[in-house]
């Protein structure tokens, strides 16, 4: 493929957009997370990985599988946001006051409130294809987040803080929401007849946000906090080589829910991120000791998580590919096989290498999964073809 090929692929100059906010916004977040690692130390940077794991799965349970509902509905025209908004506020107060009661731990409950409204609004924007106001939510949100939640680390200098700060810099975003109840009546009869996607966006997303969060849930009661920490930064170093792939998808659902296509887009996706894994394993190991020397067993997982990237990048293709049709049902699957080969292996590999062979468990339970949904994709294309 020439370069004047790749400048001429439809969607550059959208995904470009979406791509300059994920990167600045990662860029900002990333600095935040490597000092706080930094000042914290393993054993409570795991604890603070910890709570971010129960967070995530308790902001998936909150949304029932509204997200990516929103965003395939909204690229459609169907006015749905203000039902889904007001569901989402339910859900994730109940959600924030159960959690307060088990936890004690008014960062956690904040946090989930503020994922599930904040995410709603940037599935809606997305949707919609607002990608200029994606843009200024999105890095706006992490500058807020650092800000905010730098204040109140040093003021409490405790965990709590910065999710606490975390949950406010997300809420604040919230009189979004206002604006759409203004200009949209609730309408649960919109929900209803579509009830069968959301219900199989709901499962698939409880089964990746559970695929996504098992290994770190096992290591902290199996190998303790300060392996979690050591773990943690390198699942983030894996989750930074994954930002091409994640800008891409973005923009390549609201187009395949629309009916465009989005297969040259894909592959060159999936070039790049060969490159990207190469860095990983290579230049990564080289790079950790000098911004954080005391997270030495992370140099050892790098390599090995890296191997992660293509199985993902290409599963991350195909699940836009199957969302923009409304074919959930291979989503699910996937995330099952991945959840189902990482929690079988993960037991006896980390027996024969500790943290090392959760990190191979982690590759393994990924390319499983993308196997199957590889197989599938081609079985549908063959179909209409």
């Amino acid at each position: 493929m020439e370069w004047k090929d790749i400048k001429n692929i439809r969607g550059l100059r959208s995904v470009a957009t979406i791509g300059s906010s994920n990167i600045i916004g990662t860029a900002i977040t990333t600095v935040f997370w490597i000092s706080i690692a930094g000042l914290l130390g393993t054993e409570s940077y795991g604890e603070l990985s910890y709570f971010l794991a129960i967070i995530g799965i308790s902001s998936v349970i909150a949304m029932i599988g509204g997200g990516y509902t929103m965003q395939v509905y909204a690229a459609k025209g169907v006015k749905i946001e203000s039902s889904l908004y007001f569901l989402g506020i339910i859900t994730s107060t109940v959600a924030g006051i159960i959690l307060f009661l088990i936890f004690e731990n008014f960062g956690i409950s904040i946090s989930v409130v503020g994922i599930v409204a904040f995410n709603f609004i940037l599935f809606e924007t997305l949707g919609k294809k607002l990608y200029k106001k994606y843009f200024k939510i999105f890095v706006g949100q992490k500058i807020l987040f650092v800000l905010i939640a730098s204040a109140f680390y040093f003021v409490f200098g405790t965990v709590e803080g910065i999710l606490i700060g975390y949950g406010v810099s997300l809420l604040l975003f919230s009189q979004i929401i206002y604006k759409s109840f203004k200009n949209n009546k609730v309408n649960f009869s919109i929900i209803r007849e579509r009830k069968k996607f959301l219900f199989h966006n709901w499962i698939a997303d409880l089964s990746g946000t559970a695929r996504n969060h098992i290994d770190k849930l096992i290591i902290a009661p199996l190998l303790g906090f300060s392996v979690l920490g050591n773990y943690f930064v390198g699942i983030q170093i894996l989750e930074l080589m994954l930002i091409i792939p994640g800008i891409v998808f973005k923009y390549t659902l609201p187009e395949d829910s629309s009916g465009e296509s989005t297969g040259k887009i894909k592959i060159l996706t999936i070039v790049v991120s060969f490159f990207i894994m190469l860095l990983g394993i290579f230049v990564a190991p080289l790079v950790i000791p000098i911004i954080l020397p005391a997270y030495a067993t992370t140099v050892d997982l790098i390599p090995i998580l890296s191997l992660a990237v293509i199985p993902r990048t290409i599963s991350i293709m195909i699940f836009s590919s199957f969302l923009g049709r409304e074919k959930t049902k291979f989503v699910l699957v996937g995330n099952v096989i991945t959840f189902c080969v990482l929690a079988i292996s993960i037991f006896p590999l980390s027996e024969l290498f500790e943290v090392t062979g959760i990190a191979i468990a982690y590759v393994i339970g990924f390319s499983s999964s993308t196997v199957y949904l590889v197989a599938k994709y081609l079985q549908l294309r063959s179909k209409n073809n």
